[in-house]
């Protein structure tokens, strides 16, 4: 039976986070669902796809803590104008759970939370990270039901948040692999980014804010591109930390080579995945990164990439499909493997995994026949 439900963004669209929670919310109104959608937005209208959802959003100042209250005051106001069945908020932070609270007390509403990172562990220990660190001890335990995405994380949150395992719905990080499947290259980009038909295209999707372990994979790239004439990295994402790597990148002659996108849309990734040969994905081996689980891995096998990557996160959920390395040290010789063997059938083996296991569509019909029967 359609229900209400009021989605609660913590962060803006530009996020992976807001990738997977958006996701959640179009096949959530697919489904025949009346979805309102809060958010924070760099943009100035924010997302420019609404797919018949309520849609609001604050744009941001430039001063956190701002935008935070601003964002808190929207939830809240909307919140109790829709009066939903469920509130569903992505990360316990304030801007979202302080309104679900409010709303829960008047309405009655069921209440969930997305954990989907520890997003303390990228601070230095200083008053945020004990703020966020906070946050995630008071407010889960509020929740009806806590979703996740990783084994790592589960255990994190039923041992040191004492939240109780049946409180639990583990939510795989899915995709929406019919977008990667029907996709042609997109050659408004590759006209922009001066990319040649002989070109041998990388492509490395990531954050390069304080997410970001671009710092880490950057000098081997830098070497690998100095014995390989054809080939072109497109870095696609942004962050706080992209023009020192512009600087860099200028001062050792490769931007040409090395290609900052700058953040792009997400419903522009598959026509522009299918431009490259090869998606690599790098994570520092920190306990923060083996709470996470890729959404690049998973996109770059629906889009039919060949794909290395390290033993970090859920990366050994694809084992099969893809080459994992031990060592960024691995990374050169197998990224050079990849671009020579080209497996077709290896990549066709890897879409119908993605496609049978982390499809957006049947992640969230699970969900949904879980809230009705456990949380009705």
């Amino acid at each position: 039976m359609p229900v209400k439900i009021l989605m609660l963004n913590a962060l803006t669209e530009q996020s992976g986070s807001g990738v997977r929670f958006w996701s959640i919310a179009r096949e959530l109104a697919r489904e025949g669902h009346a979805l309102c959608f809060l958010e924070r937005s760099i943009a100035k209208n924010g997302r420019s796809e609404r797919d018949g959802i309520r849609y609001r959003s604050t744009v941001e100042t430039g001063f956190l803590w701002l935008d935070i209250f601003r964002a808190t005051l929207l939830n809240c106001l909307h919140g109790l104008v829709f009066r939903p069945d469920y509130v569903f908020v992505l990360k316990p932070m304030p801007n979202t759970c302080l309104p679900t609270l409010v709303i829960k007390k008047i309405s009655k509403c069921k209440i969930i939370v997305d954990i989907d990172d520890l997003d303390f562990e990228y601070y230095p220990d200083d008053l945020r990270r004990k703020l966020v660190r906070l946050f995630f001890r008071l407010f889960p335990r509020h929740f009806d039901v806590i979703t996740t995405h990783n084994k790592n994380l589960r255990d994190f949150i039923i041992n040191e948040l004492r939240i109780a395992p049946g409180k639990i719905y583990f939510l795989p990080q899915g995709v929406e692999v019919r977008k990667f499947l029907k996709a042609r290259p997109d050659e408004r980009y590759r006209e922009k980014w001066g990319i040649n038909p002989d070109d041998q295209v990388i492509v490395y999707c990531a954050s390069l804010g304080i997410t970001s372990d671009f710092l880490h994979i950057f000098p081997m790239l830098v070497d690998f591109l100095r014995s390989s004439a054809d080939i072109k990295i497109l870095v696609i994402g942004d962050g706080t930390h992209r023009q020192s790597y512009v600087k860099q990148i200028e001062a050792y002659g490769l931007q040409e080579r090395i290609i900052l996108t700058g953040y792009i849309p997400h419903g522009d990734m598959p026509g522009i995945l299918k431009l490259a040969r090869v998606g690599i994905n790098y994570m520092a081996p920190t306990w923060a990164n083996q709470c996470r689980a890729s959404i690049k891995i998973r996109e770059y096998l629906a889009a039919g990439l060949s794909v290395v990557c390290n033993r970090v996160g859920d990366a050994e959920l694809f084992k099969d499909y893809v080459t994992l390395c031990s060592t960024i040290e691995e990374f050169p010789s197998a990224i050079r493997q990849a671009l020579i063997r080209q497996d077709l059938d290896n990549s066709r083996r890897g879409q119908e995994f993605v496609k049978r296991a982390f499809s957006w569509p049947r992640l969230v019909e699970g969900f949904v026949a879980y809230l009705e029967k456990v949380v009705p």
